[in-house]
């Protein structure tokens, strides 16, 4: 799909610019029964051979499948798992629960969640129940408690609580432990380590109207490290949003590697259905208290559901990624481009054809992944489930486009080269940035940030050919060590 930076290296005098567009292109549709309204999509490599395939559930039907990817990003028609009829299948998650290397599926209907064992022969073996609940929400799969296993962790819209369980590494799972009961009819909730203490946290949303005090609510919990969850101080909104669908942890503002502690480094991606997406910056006052202070994002998304936080153009800044929960035209999938420390462009349309794309995935599904140098071409693509369309669509990340600009040259140099332990730099601004090296392999051997008009250190660099690589601008030099 793309020439590889081996390629590129044709003399050790010349100094390539590598310049990267990001589009999408729209490569398949997957066409589903009228009314299978699909709710609930994920990515992952069911079948172990190295692809990522995708799997969903529909909530008109109740039927749990997922489509097989062929290595080019081509999917095979829907395989349904088990017999069907599900109630209300909410959410579905792809992990390896018994420890076998082979990814499990997970699904979360109304009174339970439940996952079917890989069979190691591209299919699944019956059904095990993980727990009963009371109206499901998202299902999440984290290691919580202080062992080393992956736990599954549920909202229960009905029954007021956000729980989770315990598995014993084999997919035995306990009884259900209460993250939280308190918050009325849960929805959103995200699970990461928050406060920089090695556990995972959690952020828990409700899907009310706000109005009334205490209606409308989202919380941190911070996890002891066994499990046992403790309320924040301070919410991160209180009776300010309506209807929430989508709460994200996220270093927004990128300064996880500026804190001394990290202790700030997550803030959280919040979208309601009534019309705003935000993110909140998290600042640490002590232990178990923070305050949180929101910057909206400005979209032409009436009705926004889905927010994710992905490198789509692969600049080693994370972006904001936008779905749209309105049933007939407008823009349905938006994206942000992160310029770093917490400021956005504006909106990038990315599709405009679907209605009610609730849900959304992330995944490489095309032959990137055997590109040799996948950690540095590597393009995440999108998989997005149209509840109204009834049906599946995969945009494939067009974002590698190579090409030299002689306008750029001027701009941008790095000397001398080759070297032996310093290269400096010719740039077009004064502020501090972010470098890093990768050697021709794609893997990541040096990151730095700098002064404008400091060198970078590569003497502890073996002799070889590397990439110098612009982080937030797009641009990558070959240079040589000496």
């Amino acid at each position: 799909m793309k020439k590889t930076l081996l390629g590129l290296l044709l003399t050790f005098g010349i100094a390539f610019i590598l310049n990267a567009q990001t589009t999408f292109n729209l490569v398949q549709t997957v066409t589903l029964t009228p009314s299978d309204d699909p709710y609930a999509i994920a990515a992952g490599d069911i079948d172990k051979d190295g692809y990522d395939d995708i799997l969903y559930a529909s909530s008109g039907n109740g039927t749990f499948s997922w489509l097989k990817n062929d290595g080019t990003g081509n999917f095979a028609a829907p395989v349904t798992i088990g017999a069907g009829g599900h109630s209300f299948p909410n959410a579905v998650a792809i992990a390896d629960l018994n420890n076998d290397t082979y990814n499990d599926v997970i699904l979360s209907t109304y009174t339970s969640v439940i996952w079917y064992p890989n069979d190691q022969a591209g299919g699944f073996l019956p059904v095990e129940t993980i727990g009963t609940i009371n109206g499901s929400g998202p299902v999440l799969v984290r290691t919580i408690d202080s062992g080393s296993t992956l736990d599954v962790a549920v909202s229960a819209f009905d029954g007021n609580e956000v729980v989770w369980f315990s598995n014993d590494g084999s997919g035995n799972f306990g009884s259900k432990n209460i993250i939280n009961n308190t918050i009325i009819n849960p929805a959103a909730f995200d699970m990461a380590d928050i406060d920089g203490d090695g556990d995972v946290d959690a952020v828990i949303s409700n899907a009310r109207v706000f109005g009334t005090p205490n209606d409308s609510r989202i919380e941190v919990f911070y996890n002891d490290g066994f499990g046992v969850f403790t309320a924040d101080t301070n919410p991160v909104a209180d009776n300010t949003k309506d209807y929430v669908w989508s709460v994200v942890f996220a270093d927004v503002d990128n300064d996880e590697n500026d804190d001394a502690t990290a202790n700030n480094a997550m803030d959280i991606l919040v979208t309601d259905l009534n019309g705003n997406a935000s993110w909140y910056k998290r600042t640490e006052i002590s232990s178990g208290t923070a305050t949180y202070s929101e910057t909206p994002f400005t979209t032409s998304i009436v009705n926004p559901a889905t927010i994710a936080f992905e490198d789509l153009d692969n600049d080693a800044l994370k972006d904001v990624v936008l779905s749209s929960g309105t049933s007939g035209t407008g823009n349905d999938i938006v994206w942000f481009k992160n310029n770093d420390s917490g400021t956005f462009a504006s909106e990038d349309i990315l599709d405009a054809t679907q209605s009610q794309v609730y849900t959304m995935a992330f995944g490489y599904f095309d032959e990137d992944r055997d590109d040799p140098n996948f950690d540095i071409n590597k393009d995440i693509d999108i998989a997005s489930a149209a509840y109204n369309n009834d049906n599946i669509k995969i945009f494939d990340n067009q974002k590698v486009v190579l090409s030299i600009d002689d306008s750029s040259l001027t701009k941008f140099s790095i000397y001398p080269n080759p070297t032996k332990n310093t290269l400096n730099f010719k740039v077009p601004f004064t502020e501090n940035f972010k470098v890093s090296v990768y050697d021709v392999l794609g893997k990541n051997v040096l990151d730095a940030s700098l002064e404008a008009n400091k060198s970078l250190d590569v003497s502890k660099l073996n002799a070889g050919i590397y990439i110098l690589k612009f982080n937030d601008y797009n641009t990558s030099f070959k240079f040589v060590k000496q």
